[in-house]
């Protein structure tokens, strides 16, 4: 039986996959199965998979598309390992990227799930770094997805033992709805290190993003409103879900005073919530809190009243010694800016 189980879905990326799967073939660790998944190709993907002779290569053809919640869902229950790591048919794992993973669960066994760092390619070129440990990540989560989907691996017996499945009410977000319901039973971790190259298409902003918005807003509303309730948060209005996608997604367009106010009433409505409620890790929340409270500020307009109204909420709801404390030993892997995830 195989230490690790690596699940791959693919559905007519013939002209990706043969990159994806020798990423994943060349791995420096070597005890694995790789699980690929055809999720009933119609071009030549199934055609470039039997062309592998690798024993480890195991190729499962669905007879009909069953999208990818239902082919992850069946990928989960095929896998034998220890471990189980994910992978997309267009991206490039690091050749170090399994034995640096296991390496980490094995030397940090209170830990169940593990990602790491990104480096975008295709259409754009960018690091995407994440939080590393579970209450900054727990934090995130609250806002956006901090969790690269394609560089997971996690342990299968964490996620049996919780029941923990992709649903099927999240597709197009189904990653994100396993995190949220699985933060609250499992550690999550991410290595401070880029493990894999993550495809950026040129239709993945302008398409995908226009024809699924309303769809994804609505999953992510119904992530928020889970948050909100452990908060204690069980009063708030469409506008409030609103600003808080748009402070996840950083994308706040410019502010009178009076939308400024908006926002930062927000963001104290949160702190005096988690401080009552101690859902979420203080100094993280406070510190994720603040990130966002000077971005709304940098976007209000005029500059000067802004910068006040800015500080005197500030002033009403942290305790700047320990917030400074906190951000000073976080500073060096920038982690202060509202776009890390």
């Amino acid at each position: 039986m195989p230490k690790l189980s690596v699940i791959l879905p693919v559905y007519n990326t013939e002209k990706y996959i043969k990159e994806a799967v020798d990423s994943i073939l060349n791995q420096t660790y070597k005890d694995f199965e790789l699980i690929v998944l055809n999720d009933a190709s119609t071009d030549g993907t199934l055609g470039i998979l039997q062309q592998y002779q690798d024993t480890r290569l195991k190729v499962i053809t669905n007879e009909q598309n069953l999208k990818v919640v239902k082919t992850l869902n069946k990928g989960l229950d095929l896998a034998q390992g220890e471990y189980i790591a994910r992978m997309d048919a267009d991206d490039i794992s690091h050749p170090q990227r399994f034995e640096k993973q296991i390496q980490f669960l094995e030397q940090h066994p209170d830990v169940d799930f593990v990602g790491s760092w990104v480096q975008t390619f295709g259409s754009e070129s960018n690091i995407m770094r994440a939080a590393t440990e579970h209450e900054h990540i727990k934090v995130r989560l609250f806002f956006l997805n901090p969790i690269f989907h394609p560089v997971v691996m996690f342990r299968r017996e964490s996620f049996e033992k919780h029941g923990l499945r992709y649903d099927e009410h999240f597709t197009n977000a189904e990653d994100y709805g396993m995190w949220v319901k699985a933060i609250d039973h499992i550690k999550f971790a991410n290595v401070p290190e880029i493990l894999l190259k993550y495809r950026v298409h040129s239709f993945n902003v302008s398409v995908i993003k226009a024809s699924n918005r309303a769809v994804l807003d609505e999953i992510h509303y119904n992530m928020y409103q889970y948050f909100l309730k452990k908060l204690g948060i069980l009063s708030y209005t469409e506008h409030e879900l609103l600003m808080h996608r748009k402070l996840g997604l950083v994308e706040v367009e410019a502010l009178n005073l009076n939308q400024l106010n908006e926002y930062l009433q927000w963001l104290k409505k949160l702190v005096l919530a988690n401080n009552q409620s101690g859902y979420f890790d203080k100094k993280f929340f406070n510190m994720v809190v603040l990130s966002y409270l000077l971005y709304v500020v940098r976007k209000a307009k005029p500059s000067g009243p802004a910068f006040k109204l800015g500080l005197k909420t500030f002033n009403s709801i942290f305790n700047i010694a320990d917030l400074v404390s906190f951000v000073v030993s976080r500073a060096r892997v920038n982690l202060m800016r509202p776009d890390t995830f």
